[in-house]
């Protein structure tokens, strides 16, 4: 890449190491090239806030108030594309459907918009998967129903283990040599749905105004 502000060679850094002006993101850049770690599902997340923090510093919009017009607009550019890296590297979940993407392979959000193509294959979900998360649901909605917290209680630590187990398997998928990735995305689907629950069983205590404390959707 070349710096637009002194036409020299800008590397890849995000800053002109010649001027030290900012650079246009790179659309081809992963995240985990836009935050600087290595491309993998453990990251060390004390590193990975460090960067982000460091990175979002320099970018700061105080910094390019008197700039040149186009060192604004990469800046603002920059900014975005790093906030976007931060949210997704920072969720395990998140992070692995990623990192699956990579290779080719859509689960999570990417599959639910349907995005597909010649590169891109999206996973259909399981029949038995659909019928396990909706026996789950009406179990869940019974429970509200009859106010039974124990019940409530059960069914989430319930989804809770099976969610802890399941990015288990994804951990273990993604340390194989090479990754396996036909069980890191069969696994993957399983999450979105333990995850929807656990959103929807935190929601209906929230209007209670009571019920089980703690993050009821965090995983890993």
């Amino acid at each position: 890449m070349i710096c637009w502000s002194c036409q020299k060679a800008a590397g890849d850094g995000g800053f002109c190491p010649a001027c030290g002006a900012v650079q246009p993101p790179d659309p081809k850049a992963d995240y985990f090239q836009v935050l600087g770690i290595p491309r993998a599902f453990v990251v060390d997340t004390t590193l990975l806030e460090q960067r982000y923090k460091e990175l979002t510093k320099r970018l700061h919009p105080d910094r390019f108030a008197r700039a040149d017009p186009q060192a604004r607009r990469a800046s603002l550019e920059r900014a975005v594309q790093l906030n976007e890296a931060w949210r997704c590297l920072k969720d395990p979940i998140r992070r692995a459907e990623y990192l699956l993407s990579l290779h080719g392979i859509d689960v999570g959000e990417r599959a639910v918009s349907g995005r597909q193509s010649a590169e891109h294959t999206t996973l259909p979900v399981p029949p038995v998967q659909l019928m396990e998360v909706l026996e789950l649901r009406e179990a869940l909605a019974a429970a509200h129903v009859a106010r039974d917290v124990h019940e409530t209680e059960a069914l989430i630590a319930k989804v809770r283990s099976r969610l802890d187990t399941v990015m288990n398997d994804v951990a273990k998928g993604f340390a194989a040599a090479p990754p396996d990735l036909p069980t890191i995305a069969a696994r993957l689907v399983a999450v979105r749905y333990y995850r929807r629950f656990l959103d929807e069983a935190r929601l209906l205590w929230e209007q209670d105004g009571a019920g089980p404390g703690g993050d009821l959707g965090h995983a890993g």
